[in-house]
C-alpha cells in the first residue's frame, strides 16, 4: 500500500512540474502605467491571456521550456518576447508597449492609459488611480490625504466635521465632482469621509487653474472623482468591522448587455460607528468651577454616526446617438449624534448628550456623452439633477451632561445643550445642469464650451429660534450660472500643449436676513456678474520631462452654509461678498518609471492672491463666515515614487505652505491664517508579492507614515503663549492586503495609528488613538 501512495504522489509531482509552470507580466506604456485590455498570446499555441485593468496577466499550467510571446494593443507597436520558462518556477515577464506613430491620433490617444492622458495635459494636475484602495479600509478622504498639497483636517472620528486644504486654499474653495456632477450639493451623506473607495476608478486633482467642464465657481482647484463606468458586466461587494463599533458596507454592480447596449448600474453603501473612542480631558469640578490639573481617560458616548446611500441608474451604452445614456435616482440618509460644539476648541468641559443631526436626500439625474455626435469630432456631455433634501437640527435638552454619560436633570430649562433651544427643519431643492461640447477644428486645434446652472432654494422652520424662523419663513432662493469657453493648442510635435479659457460668473441672490431676536427682518436681492480668465500651457524639454504652467483669475461665490449657517452653531450672514483669487502655477515632472522599476518626481510652486477671503471665525455656538480683505498664499509640494523593483515601492510627499493676512490696515497684518498647518507630508513604503506558491494570489503590506508640524489655532500676534497651538503629529498606519484568484476574493487588515500616538487636529480637538480593522471583499467581472 506505502509502494502505491508514493507511486501516485510521485506521479502527481511529475505531473504538475510537466505541466504546472505559470508566467505572470506586466504591459505598461511608456509613462509606467499599465495597459488594460492587451492582449497576450503564445506564437504556435491556442494559449493567451487579456491584461486586466492593472496592465497584469498570467499564463498557466505550462510545461517547461521556451516560449513565445506576441504582445498587442490598440494604438501601440506590436510586440515578440522571448521567455525561458523552468521547470518548478513562476516567470516573471515585463513589456514596455510603444506608441504606433503610423496610428490616427485618435487610436494613438488609446494607446497611453487614462491616467497618462490626464497627467499630460496643460493643467498642473495630480491622478490618484484608485485600484490600489478598493481591497483597503479606506475613504476618499484617507486617500486624498497621500497625495502632495493636500491636507485633511478632522475634528474627530467617522462623520465629523473635516475641512480639506488644496495648495493653500480649503473648504469651499475646492470643488468636488463626482463624474463632473457638483458633489457639494448631495448633502453630508454623501461626502468625501464617507465615500468608499469600492466606487471609485480615477480621482483628478486640479491644483490651481481648472477646465471648463469641470464648470462651477471653484477658486483655486477641484476634485472629479470618477466611478467605473466601463461596458462591461461586474458585482463588487465589500463588508469591513473594527474598533468603535465601526461597519462599513458596499454592494455595487452593473449588468451590460452587449448586443442591445442595455445597462443597470447600482452603487451603495453602509457606514455606521460608534466613535466612542478614549479621549483624555482634564475634568470639570462643578463646586470650585476649576478643570483638574492631570488628565483623565474617558470614552466619547454621544458620537454615532450612520450614513446609507443606495444608486440605481438604467439606459443604453455604445450606441449610434449615445455613449452613454442613464437616468438614475439616489437615496441617501444622514445620522450625527454631537458629543460637543464642533467648533469648540479642545474638549469641552460640559459634553453633549442628546443633540443631533439627520437629513433624508433624494436625487434624480440624467446623464449623456457622445463622441462624433452629428458630426466627425464633436464630443457633448451633459448631465441634469433635481435634488429634494429634508434634514433636523435639534438640540432640546435642558439636562447637563458630564463626561461619564451622567446628567443633572432640569439644569438650563431655557436653552440647548449649545446655546439658543432649537429644532430646526430645513427643506432644500437644488437644480442642477451642465452642457459641455469640444471640436476639434483640425489636428492641433481644439475648442470648446460649456454651460452650468444651480439653482437653491432653502426654505424651513424652528419649534423654538426665532431668528431661525424669520430668516427661512420664505423661500432664500440662489442661483449661479457659469459660461466658459476655451481654445487649445498642439505644437512642436506636440511637445508644447496650451489651453487658454474665460468664465462668465452670474451670481443672483434673493435673500431674507433676520436680527438675532427674529423680529426684524431685512430682504434683499443681489446680482453680481464677473468675468474670469486663465492659461494653461505644458513642454516636454524630452520624452520624460515635462514643464507646467498656469495662471486664473477665479471666482466663488458664498454658499449656502456659509450664508445661512446650519441651525445650530452657525448663524447666518447673507451678506457675504464673493471671493476672487489669482492663482499661478509652475511645475516640473520627471518620468522615470520602466515597468518595474524608475523613479516619477514632481515638483510644484503655486501663488493664491485672494481679495474677500472667506474665513471661518469660530465663536462657539456663534460661530460665522466673514470676509478678510486680502490673504496671500506661497508654497511648494514635492512628491517622488520611487519603484526598486516588483516588489518594493517608496513615496513620499511633503508640503509648505506660508498662508498669511495680507491686508495692511488689519491689526493682525502678515500673521499666518489660524488653525491653518503649514508644514506637513507622508512617507508611503509598500512591499508586494505575487503568485505565492503558484496560487494566483498576491500579498500587500503598506506602512503609512503622516507628518503634520505644530501650527497656530488662533492669530500668532493675539494668541496666549504656549496655549494656542495645535501639537506636532506623527501617524504611523499598517496595512496587509490578501488577494486570491485574481482579485476575486480578498481579505485586508488595517491597523491604524500603530503607535497610538496622541493626535489633535481640526480646533485642536482629540482624533481616534490606535484601531483595528478587518475588510473582506468578492470581486467577479465579465467583458
Amino acid at each position: 500500500m506505502q509502494r502505491v501512495l508514493l507511486f501516485l504522489v510521485s506521479f502527481q509531482m511529475v505531473a504538475w512540474v510537466a505541466t504546472g509552470q505559470t508566467i505572470t507580466g506586466l504591459v505598461v506604456d511608456e509613462q509606467g502605467d499599465g495597459v488594460p485590455g492587451s492582449t497576450v498570446l503564445m506564437v504556435g499555441t491556442n494559449n493567451g491571456a487579456v491584461t486586466d485593468v492593472d496592465g497584469r496577466f498570467i499564463l498557466k499550467e505550462l510545461k517547461p521550456g521556451t516560449y513565445q510571446l506576441q504582445i498587442s494593443s490598440l494604438g501601440n507597436v506590436e510586440q515578440i518576447k522571448q521567455v525561458e520558462v523552468a521547470a518548478g518556477k513562476t516567470t516573471d515577464v515585463s513589456v514596455i508597449m510603444e506608441p504606433d506613430a503610423t496610428s490616427l491620433q485618435e487610436v494613438t490617444i488609446y494607446g497611453k492609459s487614462e491616467a497618462t492622458v490626464v497627467r499630460e495635459q496643460a493643467y498642473a494636475v495630480a491622478v490618484v488611480e484608485a485600484k490600489e484602495f478598493k481591497n483597503v479600509s479606506t475613504d476618499v478622504n484617507q486617500i486624498l490625504n497621500r497625495v502632495s498639497g493636500i491636507n485633511i483636517r478632522q475634528s474627530g472620528g467617522m462623520g465629523s466635521n473635516f475641512n480639506l486644504s488644496l495648495n493653500g486654499l480649503s473648504g469651499n474653495r475646492v470643488r468636488t465632482f463626482i463624474n463632473g456632477i457638483p458633489m457639494d450639493y448631495f448633502g453630508s451623506s454623501l461626502s468625501l469621509n464617507n465615500f468608499p473607495a469600492n466606487l471609485i476608478s480615477t480621482i483628478e486633482i486640479y491644483k490651481g487653474a481648472v477646465p471648463i467642464h469641470l464648470s462651477s465657481d471653484a477658486l483655486g482647484g477641484s476634485i472629479n472623482i470618477i466611478t467605473d463606468t466601463r461596458p462591461i458586466s461586474y458585482l463588487d461587494a465589500s463588508y469591513s468591522f473594527g474598533s468603535f463599533n465601526t461597519h462599513t458596507a458596499a454592494l455595487n454592480g452593473q449588468w451590460h448587455h452587449a448586443n442591445t447596449g442595455l445597462t443597470l448600474r447600482v452603487k451603495s453603501f453602509y457606514n455606521h460607528s460608534d466613535n466612542d473612542y478614549p479621549i483624555d480631558i482634564n475634568l470639570l469640578d462643578i463646586e470650585s468651577g476649576k478643570l483638574d490639573e492631570e488628565t483623565t481617560e474617558i470614552k466619547r458616548f454621544h458620537d454615532a454616526y450612520t450614513s446609507k446611500m443606495a444608486w440605481i441608474e438604467a439606459g443604453v451604452m455604445n450606441k449610434p446617438y449615445a455613449d452613454e445614456l442613464m437616468i438614475g435616482t439616489v437615496v441617501s440618509d444622514n445620522y450625527k449624534e454631537l458629543q460637543q460644539n464642533p467648533y469648540a476648541t479642545g474638549v469641552s468641559s460640559f459634553p453633549v448628550g442628546e443633540a443631533f443631526s439627520a437629513s433624508i436626500i433624494n436625487i434624480y439625474n440624467l446623464s449623456y456623452r457622445k463622441k462624433n455626435l452629428f458630426i466627425q469630432n464633436l464630443n457633448v456631455r451633459g448631465y441634469g439633477v433635481y435634488l429634494k433634501a429634508s434634514e433636523e437640527y435639534r438640540d432640546v435638552s435642558p439636562h447637563r451632561y458630564d463626561w461619564f454619560g451622567n446628567y443633572e436633570p432640569d439644569v438650563h430649562p431655557t436653552t440647548g445643550e449649545l446655546g439658543r433651544k432649537t429644532h430646526f427643519y430645513l427643506d432644500r431643492e437644488n437644480y442642477l445642469a451642465n452642457l459641455n461640447a469640444e471640436y476639434q477644428l483640425a489636428p492641433a486645434h481644439n475648442v470648446s464650451a460649456s454651460y452650468s446652472l444651480n439653482r437653491l432654494i432653502l426654505q424651513g422652520k424652528d419649534d423654538h429660534q426665532p431668528q431661525n424662523n424669520t430668516q427661512f419663513n420664505t423661500p432664500n432662493i440662489v442661483t449661479k450660472q457659469v459660461i466658459g469657453m476655451a481654445y487649445s493648442n498642439q505644437a512642436l510635435n506636440k511637445r508644447l500643449k496650451t489651453t487658454v479659457f474665460a468664465k462668465r460668473y452670474q451670481y443672483d441672490l434673493k435673500s431674507n436676513n433676520a436680527d438675532y431676536s427674529g423680529d426684524e427682518e431685512a430682504y434683499f436681492e443681489t446680482q453680481i456678474t464677473r468675468i474670469g480668465y486663465g492659461l494653461a500651457s505644458t513642454f516636454f524639454l524630452k520624452e520624460h520631462l515635462q514643464l507646467k504652467a498656469s495662471f486664473e483669475k477665479a471666482f466663488r461665490f458664498p454658499e449656502s452654509g456659509e450664508m445661512y449657517g446650519d441651525g445650530l452653531n452657525v448663524i447666518p450672514n447673507p451678506t457675504l461678498q464673493p471671493e476672487t483669487s489669482y492663482n499661478y502655477n509652475i511645475g516640473v515632472r520627471l518620468n522615470q518609471m520602466k515597468a518595474y522599476t524608475g523613479y516619477v518626481a514632481e515638483a510644484n510652486v503655486f501663488v493664491r492672491d485672494s481679495r474677500d477671503y472667506i474665513r471661518f471665525e469660530p465663536k462657539m455656538n456663534r460661530s460665522t463666515y466673514v470676509n478678510d480683505p486680502k490673504v496671500l498664499a506661497v508654497g511648494v509640494d514635492l512628491s517622488l515614487n520611487y519603484r526598486f523593483d516588483r516588489n518594493w515601492t517608496v513615496g513620499f510627499g511633503g508640503t509648505y505652505l506660508d498662508l498669511r493676512n495680507n491686508d495692511e490696515t488689519s491689526t493682525v497684518y502678515q500673521d499666518r491664517l489660524p488653525n491653518e498647518p503649514y508644514l506637513f507630508g507622508n512617507l508611503i513604503i509598500t512591499y508586494r508579492m505575487t503568485d505565492l506558491l503558484g496560487l494566483n494570489n498576491e500579498l500587500v503590506l503598506t506602512n503609512s507614515n503622516r507628518y503634520v508640524n505644530e501650527f497656530y489655532l488662533k492669530w500668532p500676534s493675539l494668541a496666549a503663549s504656549g496655549k494656542s497651538s495645535i501639537p506636532t503629529r506623527l501617524t504611523n498606519d499598517l496595512q496587509l492586503t490578501y488577494s486570491l484568484q485574481e482579485g476575486k476574493y480578498n481579505v485586508s487588515l488595517l491597523v491604524a495609528n500603530v503607535l497610538d500616538a496622541e493626535v489633535y487636529d481640526n480646533f485642536n480637538q482629540q482624533n481616534p488613538g490606535r484601531s483595528f480593522n478587518l475588510k473582506l471583499r468578492y470581486f467577479i467581472s465579465k467583458n
